[in-house]
C-alpha cells in the first residue's frame, strides 16, 4: 500500500512539474517613423497609417501619430505600410509649410522581439 501512495504521488508530482506554461512572444511595439531628410524639421503628422500583414492580409489601421512616428502592437511579421495625409514641417530658411503627403513600402520585416522599426520616406503630393 505504502509502495502504491508513493509510486501516486510520485507520478502527480511529475504531471504538475510537467505543465508549465508557454509563452512565445508572438507580439512586436512597432515604431513606423516618417523621414522627411535632413533638410526639413516634422512638427505634426496627420494622416492614416495603414498596415497589412503580407501573409494574413489582415489590416491595422491608426493615426495616432505623436511627431514623425506611431506605434502599433502587430504580430512580428512581414508587412506593406501605407501611410496618407498631411504634413506640418519647417524647412532650413525657417519657413513653416502645411503640405499633402504619402509614404509607402511595401515589404518591411517586424519581426525582432519586443520592439520593431520601420522608416519611410515622405513623397509630397503637391
Amino acid at each position: 500500500m505504502k509502495k502504491i501512495l508513493f509510486l501516486l504521488m510520485l507520478s502527480i508530482t511529475f504531471t504538475l512539474s510537467s505543465c508549465h506554461q508557454d509563452n512565445d512572444d508572438y507580439m512586436t511595439q512597432a515604431t513606423i517613423r516618417l523621414d522627411a531628410g535632413e533638410t526639413l524639421t516634422i512638427e505634426r503628422v496627420q494622416a492614416m497609417a495603414h498596415v497589412t500583414n503580407l501573409n494574413s492580409r489582415h489590416v491595422v489601421s491608426t493615426a495616432d501619430f505623436t511627431g514623425a512616428e506611431v506605434q502599433i502592437e502587430l504580430l512580428r511579421g512581414a508587412y506593406q505600410i501605407h501611410v496618407e495625409g498631411i504634413i506640418s514641417y519647417t524647412d532650413q530658411t525657417g519657413m513653416h509649410h502645411v503640405r499633402s503627403f504619402r509614404a509607402v513600402n511595401d515589404y518591411v520585416e517586424l519581426v525582432n522581439a519586443g520592439t520593431s522599426k520601420a522608416e519611410l520616406n515622405i513623397i509630397f503630393l503637391d
